[in-house]
């Protein structure tokens, strides 16, 4: 894989300065890939009608190319640029959770969304509480494809440090933003089906999820 001079820079996460998120979004357009902080844990992102910057996520990563990215969206009127269909308790979820660590699986078949599925009908949509991926997927007029800054099977990166640990010279672009405030990454439940199922543990809780959303099923 070609070796890359990737370029680190630095923003305050509680006030983001204009110009870092204008250059993080103008390397996400010109389809670039770019580590940034999240609520969560760090993510790689990239523009979603791109296939190649998809492609080098993937290769980046090691990622197994039936496992589909996600999008972080700009805010919650977003959702209805890529979904049709949102059901009853996703929409309820939603209120409750996001801005937040919450991951929705939604059904979907949509050519907006096709490079990030994995060839499935569904795809997931989150919306972080942090300002940094919200504004670059502002400037870049998209929500930002996506998934966790780290090599496949390595732990997720919380601080640009351990970014750069597992993918310096891979990636174009490190936004240091300080620490992911939660170091954990986002619950993900899929509402495909009846009742909702958690994919996978994350900082929203099943406790929680359940108080919300009543009945709750396990992978």
């Amino acid at each position: 894989m070609t070796q890359l001079k990737t370029e680190i820079v630095t923003v305050d996460a509680q006030e983001p300065d204009s110009e870092v998120i204008l250059y993080a979004a103008k390397v996400v357009r010109q389809g670039g890939i770019v580590a940034l902080p999240t609520d969560t844990v760090y993510g790689l992102v990239c523009d979603p009608l791109n296939a190649n910057a998809i492609d080098r996520i993937y290769r980046v990563k090691g990622r197994r190319r039936d496992l589909p990215l996600i999008l972080l969206l700009q805010d919650m009127a977003q959702v209805s640029r890529y979904v049709e269909d949102v059901p009853e308790a996703a929409a309820r979820a939603a209120q409750e959770f996001w801005p937040g660590p919450l991951t929705l699986i939604l059904r979907d078949r949509s050519e907006a969304t096709a490079a990030v599925r994995a060839k499935k009908d569904t795809v997931g949509l989150r919306l972080p509480a942090h300002m940094v991926p919200r504004m670059v997927a502002g400037e870049a007029g998209a929500a930002l494809a996506s998934t966790s800054a780290n090599r496949s099977r390595q732990p997720a990166a919380t601080s640009s440090a351990q970014v750069i640990d597992q993918l310096e010279g891979l990636i174009d672009l490190v936004v240091d933003g300080g620490p992911a405030p939660l170091g954990q990454e986002s619950t993900v439940v899929s509402f495909v089906g009846r009742p909702p199922q958690v994919i996978r543990a994350g900082a929203v809780t099943t406790q929680r999820l359940r108080e919300v959303l009543g009945e709750i099923s396990e992978k």
